[in-house]
């Protein structure tokens, strides 16, 4: 899943060049899935091997593979449900098929991994706000959330920073946090060996929407990280309050 990631996201790649490795990675993939190996990248066959041991339906990586398509030519959504879908394939399906691998205990664990995806791909579509637009002229925002807080597009395009724009990525970030709030109870739904590891990645995500707070919602020549120490901080504090 990174190899076409990093394609769409190159700066160098032509969009043409971008359609062409990726029609040619999904021809690999339904090689891979009819028994092919000779001719498809070691990826492929380590995860064909992948998602038949642990039982995983393919069709999540066809869908991840739909949305880096996506990617390349849609570059607005109207509404969050519109983004919700592109989400699903860009991030929630990792997530659905990560718990697969380590080990789920029903369905509503699942729903739980999904959320979370949602959760931290739109926490990554605050952070990157002003990256997205200079470099790739992409807007993740639903235009519907731009209109009802007055941010136009021209204010991205020149970075403004008005009690708007903090308002609309105040009402972002509580979203973010209400889908962290719904999959975090089931977290204790995965096997054990898993669970300390989704909660540390899903607690350093959340710490993101924190670090944009900080930053008084410059997403534009700021960007929102977390520092070794404090990621030890939430190590520690996760390894010890199960949290």
């Amino acid at each position: 899943m990174r190899i076409p990631d990093d394609w769409v996201d190159s700066e160098t790649l032509s969009l043409n060049k971008k359609q062409e490795l990726l029609q040619d990675w999904r021809a690999q993939w339904k090689r891979a899935q009819d028994g092919e190996t000779e001719t498809v990248h070691r990826a492929h066959k380590a995860m064909i091997k992948v998602v038949r041991f642990y039982d995983i339906p393919e069709h999540y990586c066809s869908s991840f593979l739909s949305a880096m398509e996506q990617d390349l030519t849609v570059e607005r959504y109207e509404t969050y449900e519109d983004l919700r879908k592109y989400m699903y394939g860009s991030a929630a399906v990792v997530g659905i098929m990560m718990s697969h691998i380590i080990g789920y205990k029903n369905e509503s664990t699942l729903r739980a991994a999904e959320t979370n995806g949602y959760a931290m791909q739109l926490t990554n579509f605050l952070r990157d706000i002003g990256e997205d637009y200079r470099d790739r002229q992409r807007i993740y925002i639903p235009q519907e959330d731009l209109r009802q807080y007055n941010v136009s597009e021209e204010d991205i395009a020149s970075e403004h920073i008005s009690e708007n724009f903090k308002n609309l990525l105040k009402m972002e970030i509580a979203k973010a946090r209400s889908l962290y709030r719904q999959a975090e109870p089931e977290i204790k739904n995965l096997a054990k060996h898993g669970r300390f590891a989704v909660r540390v990645a899903s607690n350093l995500y959340a710490a993101i929407l924190k670090k944009i707070e900080a930053n008084d919602y410059d997403v534009f020549t700021k960007r929102a990280h977390t520092k070794p120490y404090e990621k030890i901080i939430i190590l520690t504090t996760t390894l010890f309050h199960g949290r």
